[in-house]
């Protein structure tokens, strides 16, 4: 699964950010009100230049006694930012903000500019809901395969039953039957692979 899937997964569609001469007590209010951890920085262009998140406002303002009134976002932002694009792989970047202890992860396109802004929890929402997804489909899979195969071996026994083939027939019919219901498993295990690649 792809991060351009999160977009109709994420709880805050909004897509928010501020620029570098945002004051901190602005910033700070954004995040209360709208309870998230972090809020991306941005240049006139839309270019990702920062990060401000709580940590940056509880070590480099409360810790410092600083103004919130006073101090703008560039005074305090994390501008070494790991960032990452649409067609990246949730499970990859999932991985990536654990080794690296990040929480937030902003999703910018090949000229640096910010398309979506994300955080873990909403990375582990997308994986839960994808993991459902495949069961689901897996479940659906193999009803399928359930029913064929009942159907088939009960129409060549109520065939057998009645008569209705010639005795000579039956044990093609039969193996005929199992090639079938052999095919649908091997089909079954492909459609699987299928959707854990997907």
């Amino acid at each position: 699964m792809k991060i351009s899937t999160l977009r109709n997964l994420k709880n805050i569609k909004e897509n928010f950010s501020f620029k570098s001469e945002a004051p901190i007590s602005e910033i700070a209010i954004a995040l209360k009100e709208k309870n998230i951890g972090a809020v991306p920085i941005v240049d006139d262009q839309m270019r990702l230049v920062g990060i401000v998140s709580e940590r940056d406002i509880v070590t480099k303002m409360v810790v410092e006694a600083r103004d919130a009134d006073l101090t703008v976002a560039k005074d305090i932002m994390t501008t070494s930012i790991i960032s990452a694009n649409l067609n990246d792989e949730i499970n990859y970047i999932i991985g990536l903000m654990k080794s690296k202890n990040i929480r937030h992860m902003p999703v910018t396109d090949q000229d640096g500019h910010l398309t979506d802004f994300f955080s873990i929890r909403d990375f582990l929402s997308a994986e839960i809901q994808s993991n459902l997804n495949v069961s689901q489909k897996h479940k659906n899979v193999v009803r399928y395969q359930v029913i064929t195969s009942v159907l088939l071996i009960g129409a060549t026994f109520l065939g057998a039953f009645f008569d209705l083939f010639e005795k000579k027939n039956i044990v093609l019919i039969s193996s005929a039957v199992f090639l079938i219901i052999g095919i649908t498993a091997v089909l079954t295990i492909q459609t699987n692979k299928q959707y854990r690649d997907d």
